[in-house]
């Protein structure tokens, strides 16, 4: 137990002389301000160095003197000034010391100079502006041409129309006659004349007689199975008035006192007709076998036959009255033929602007 106390206080000793150098460096007055600021890295060695020493020595015995160290000044180095002959400058003129002007001979201040002061500039030679009077000269003459060369514009003159229009209505009857004849030959996109037959008075002039309406065939076809005729559909597009060949839109209602629809002329429908064919050609050969029967009554011993081909014509007839209304249709209509100076009835069917 002894020794290990023993042990503790020397520990404690020791630890005490091996702390007691560095709360010697804040502790000594020795170290002035002067001495500080001159510290280096020699310095700052040589003051560590020399109060570690000093301390331990101090704490060891106090016998031995205190030892000075001395601080190596620190050189610097400056280098060499280098000299450098500028060019001499020109002369500034009189007139330039102005409030504008930089001031001249004077040294840089530090100061952001000003920015409205203008920099002389004596070597800068502003020439004369030369023109080439050549190019001038060719310019202008290739622009504008001379003598034969130079053509003569012409002046186009605008005419207002001599004319007025007026408004026919919709709905105007006018009585006209074909010059040539309608078939149903004719093809889709041929033309058809009318001429008309009467005067027609309107407000603001007359549309005279044997004024030339010109007709379009828009649709035709030749007569079809079922019965069906002809067919060639007409559509008038124009119209020669006071000399002035004018567009209208008009059709066909009437020819002769028939009324015509969508303006379309049509063959005559045969289906009626051809039902009575088809019964009365039963009809025919039923009257010609009874005649074939008489004939065998009145010949003797061929009375027994006599009543065969009277009763075959009665089933011939019978079957053909019968069937007449479905065969009747696998038989085409009449063709359609218009002769000429037919008589018509035009309508307009949307306003006309004409001339006059």
């Amino acid at each position: 137990m002894g020794r290990i106390f023993k042990t503790l206080i020397v520990f404690i000793v020791a630890q005490m002389l091996l702390l007691l150098p560095v709360f010697a460096l804040d502790l000594d007055s020795t170290v002035t301000d002067k001495t500080r600021q001159n510290y280096g890295n020699t310095g700052v060695n040589n003051g560590v160095n020399s109060g570690v020493n000093s301390g331990v020595n101090n704490g060891a015995s106090t016998a031995s003197p205190a030892v000075k160290t001395e601080q190596t000044p620190i050189q610097k180095v400056e280098t060499p000034k280098i000299k450098q002959d500028l060019p001499k400058v020109p002369d500034l003129p009189k007139n330039v010391n102005s409030s504008t002007v930089a001031p001249i001979n004077t040294e840089y201040s530090g100061k952001m100079p000003n920015s409205d002061a203008l920099i002389p500039c004596t070597d800068i030679i502003v020439k004369p502006l030369v023109v080439d009077e050549s190019l001038l000269k060719t310019k202008t003459t290739a622009s504008k041409p001379t003598g034969a060369k130079q053509q003569k514009q012409k002046t186009v003159k605008t005419t207002t129309p001599k004319y007025k229009t007026a408004r026919l209505a919709r709905g105007t009857q006018i009585r006209a006659i074909n010059k040539v004849k309608i078939t149903d030959n004719l093809v889709e996109g041929q033309t058809v004349v009318f001429l008309s037959t009467q005067e027609v008075q309107t407000a603001y002039f007359t549309i005279p007689k044997n004024t030339v309406f010109t007709a379009k065939v828009v649709s035709s076809h030749k007569p079809q199975m079922t019965c069906n005729g002809g067919l060639v559909g007409l559509r008038i597009v124009s119209a020669n008035i006071n000399g002035y060949t004018q567009n209208i839109n008009a059709g066909i209602i009437k020819m002769n006192t028939n009324n015509i629809h969508f303006s379309n002329l049509k063959g005559k429908h045969t289906y009626g007709k051809n039902v009575g064919k088809k019964a009365k050609w039963g009809q025919n050969i039923c009257s010609k076998w009874i005649k074939t029967s008489h004939n065998l009554a009145n010949k003797g011993a061929c009375i027994i036959v006599a009543p065969f081909p009277y009763v075959a014509g009665c089933v011939v007839a019978a079957a053909s009255t019968v069937s007449a209304p479905a065969t009747a249709l696998l038989a085409k209509g009449g063709n359609l033929v218009v002769p000429a100076k037919t008589s018509f009835t035009i309508k307009l069917y949307d306003d006309a602007h004409l001339r006059y």
